[in-house]
């Protein structure tokens, strides 16, 4: 029955009027990484679009008429209700050192505004990027053991298997990134999480962005995304606040000024209800983005911190943002 449902929404997603019911005033991606693929884990992989893929979206989107807006025009845009008729805002999440090296240029050449959500663990080396230690792990080993059974490794979709087994076991574990090295010592699993300091944002990175240009504005706007990325309900509002809080006394340390905009770590209701959307305004903020996914319309004006945004992947077609929901307008 739900393989029939789904195959029937997608036939009906189709249809130009569904599309137009659903479609908004314009929608808010999000990305994690630009650059290009390697050969290792599909999982891991898939957080990634390659250079060509962005340009060239952004080139097919220019050329269809789509207007792409920062998240300050677009905050303002909600409050003066003058959003322009069609828009896409890019926001990429974490704060990946090739969200400079790749997609730095691709948006300078067509003067495209985007935000970068910096969890500031990345810069400071404080985090623990245990999907990547996991990853490298499993593609070193044909054999391991979990809960008292073997497992037999040596195909790349066994592995593949193993390792989303794995980060959900991880995930469901960790209260935060920076848990995920205790994590991967109680599994048996060598790791360094200093070994991958290199794939992320310094802080002089991050300087470099902000202050960079494309015609008349600053390109890239710097947003949070809290200091440990943690899942929200497993901590309570006051270990929220200070996480938040400790993040905002770093981009005051190394940028002289608190981030306007914020995302949630991970994002969905699973990790994020409701209840905690009301911190964000008292903490200063005047966005919040969440991973429920919708486009935007004219009723967020009073949903500021609970808009939804599409997941941007290789291949990603600009119409699936459109397709059939339950609720046409996403906010809680």
């Amino acid at each position: 029955m739900y393989q029939f449902i789904h195959s029937l929404v997608d036939y009906l997603s189709r249809f130009h009027i569904a599309q137009s019911f659903f479609k908004g005033k314009g929608l808010i991606l999000m990305l994690h990484r630009v650059a290009p693929f390697e050969d290792k884990l599909t999982p891991n992989e898939n957080m990634k679009v390659t250079p060509t893929f962005l340009e060239q979206f952004i080139v097919d989107s220019l050329q269809s008429g789509y207007v792409f807006i920062s998240l300050d025009e677009l905050h303002y845009g909600l409050l003066h209700q003058s959003l322009p008729e069609y828009f896409i805002c890019i926001t990429l999440d974490d704060g990946y050192k090739d969200n400079l090296t790749y997609a730095y240029p691709i948006f300078a050449k067509y003067n495209i505004p985007f935000c970068i959500y910096i969890c500031t663990s990345f810069p400071q080396s404080t985090h623990s990027m245990w999907w990547f230690g996991l990853e490298d792990y499993l593609l070193s080993t044909d054999y391991m053991e979990f809960q008292h059974i073997g497992y037999d490794l040596s195909s790349k979709e066994s592995k593949e298997m193993m390792f989303l087994t794995l980060r959900h076991h991880i995930i469901t574990h960790t209260q935060s990134y920076e848990d995920g090295e205790e994590i991967m010592r109680s599994l048996n699993i060598p790791y360094n999480p200093r070994a991958y300091d290199s794939l992320a944002l310094t802080w002089e990175d991050i300087k470099l962005l902000d202050t960079m240009g494309g015609g008349d504005k600053n390109l890239c706007t710097i947003g949070a995304h809290t200091h440990s990325h943690p899942i929200f309900n497993q901590l309570s509002q006051k270990q929220v606040i200070d996480d938040i809080t400790l993040s905002q006394q770093l981009f005051t340390q190394y940028l002289g000024y608190i981030p306007k905009h914020f995302a949630y770590p991970f994002g969905s209701r699973l990790e994020v209800d409701s209840s905690y959307f009301s911190i964000i305004p008292k903490l200063g903020f005047a966005t919040a983005t969440t991973t429920r996914r919708g486009c935007i319309y004219p009723q967020h004006k009073n949903h500021l911190y609970a808009l939804p945004r599409i997941f941007f992947g290789e291949h990603f077609m600009i119409q699936s943002a459109f397709r059939i929901r339950k609720k046409r307008i996403v906010t809680t």
